[in-house]
């Protein structure tokens, strides 16, 4: 019994004395540092681009563009690529507008609309990772913002003294900013969504048309 007691004496100090070590020991382990190992190298590395995709323009009330397009994109680096684009559109008219043709009298020179449309620009890619679909499958892609010069074949528009029925065809010209998401299907393969606000100006006129596209893409790889 003594001797259990003894033992019990001497060994009780150098546990209090050795914990708070753990411990500092423990906390220097977990502190952040300059590095961040969590951070891994992109899986997909794209170089050269080529897309095909369908888009539409659905916030003019008067008439919605079918777009059916492609473009091609050169992948400069991770953060920054160059492209160029081009959609030609298919015009719809709303029952508004047929209100107004029919029951007003209003020319159709009168409805401002594209009949297609190209763009060169420039792609800053900030943001790329991945995401767990069903905790299942890893789904790859990232994140990213355009902007573009644009030219655009443009009829019909607000009357003038001169075109005191509407505006006829015309060339347009202005800015696209936008932003956009791609997911990769497979190595070479990826899907992406644009977004993009095309700004143009012509005789006099502004047109402000949100075009939204979903494009596939068919690419090289840099690492390859």
């Amino acid at each position: 019994m003594r001797l259990r007691l003894l033992l019990l004496v001497m060994v009780l100090p150098l546990g209090l004395v050795s914990h708070p070590a753990l411990a500092k020991k423990k906390s220097v382990e977990l502190e952040e540092s300059d590095k961040l190992p969590s951070v891994q190298n992109r899986l997909y590395r794209t170089e050269h681009e080529l897309d095909i995709g369908v888009g539409v323009l659905p916030i003019d009330p008067y008439v919605k563009g079918v777009m059916f397009g492609g473009g091609y994109a050169w992948h400069i680096t991770d953060l920054w690529a160059a492209e160029a684009f081009g959609g030609y559109m298919r015009n719809i008219h709303t029952s508004l507008r047929d209100k107004l043709e029919n029951n007003f009298g209003i020319p159709t020179t009168m409805f401002a609309q594209i009949d297609w449309f190209g763009g060169v620009g420039g792609l800053f890619k900030p943001i790329y990772g991945k995401l767990s679909f069903l905790n299942k499958t890893l789904v790859y892609g990232e994140f990213y913002f355009s902007l573009a010069g644009i030219v655009a074949r443009m009829v019909g528009g607000t009357k003038t003294d001169d075109e005191t029925d509407g505006k006829g065809p015309r060339m347009a010209f202005g800015g696209a900013p936008g932003f956009g998401i791609r997911g990769y299907i497979t190595p070479r393969i990826s899907m992406r969504i644009d977004f993009r606000w095309m700004l143009l100006y012509s005789r006099g006129e502004g047109h402000y048309p949100l075009c939204l596209t979903l494009n596939f893409g068919f690419t090289t790889r840099s690492d390859l």
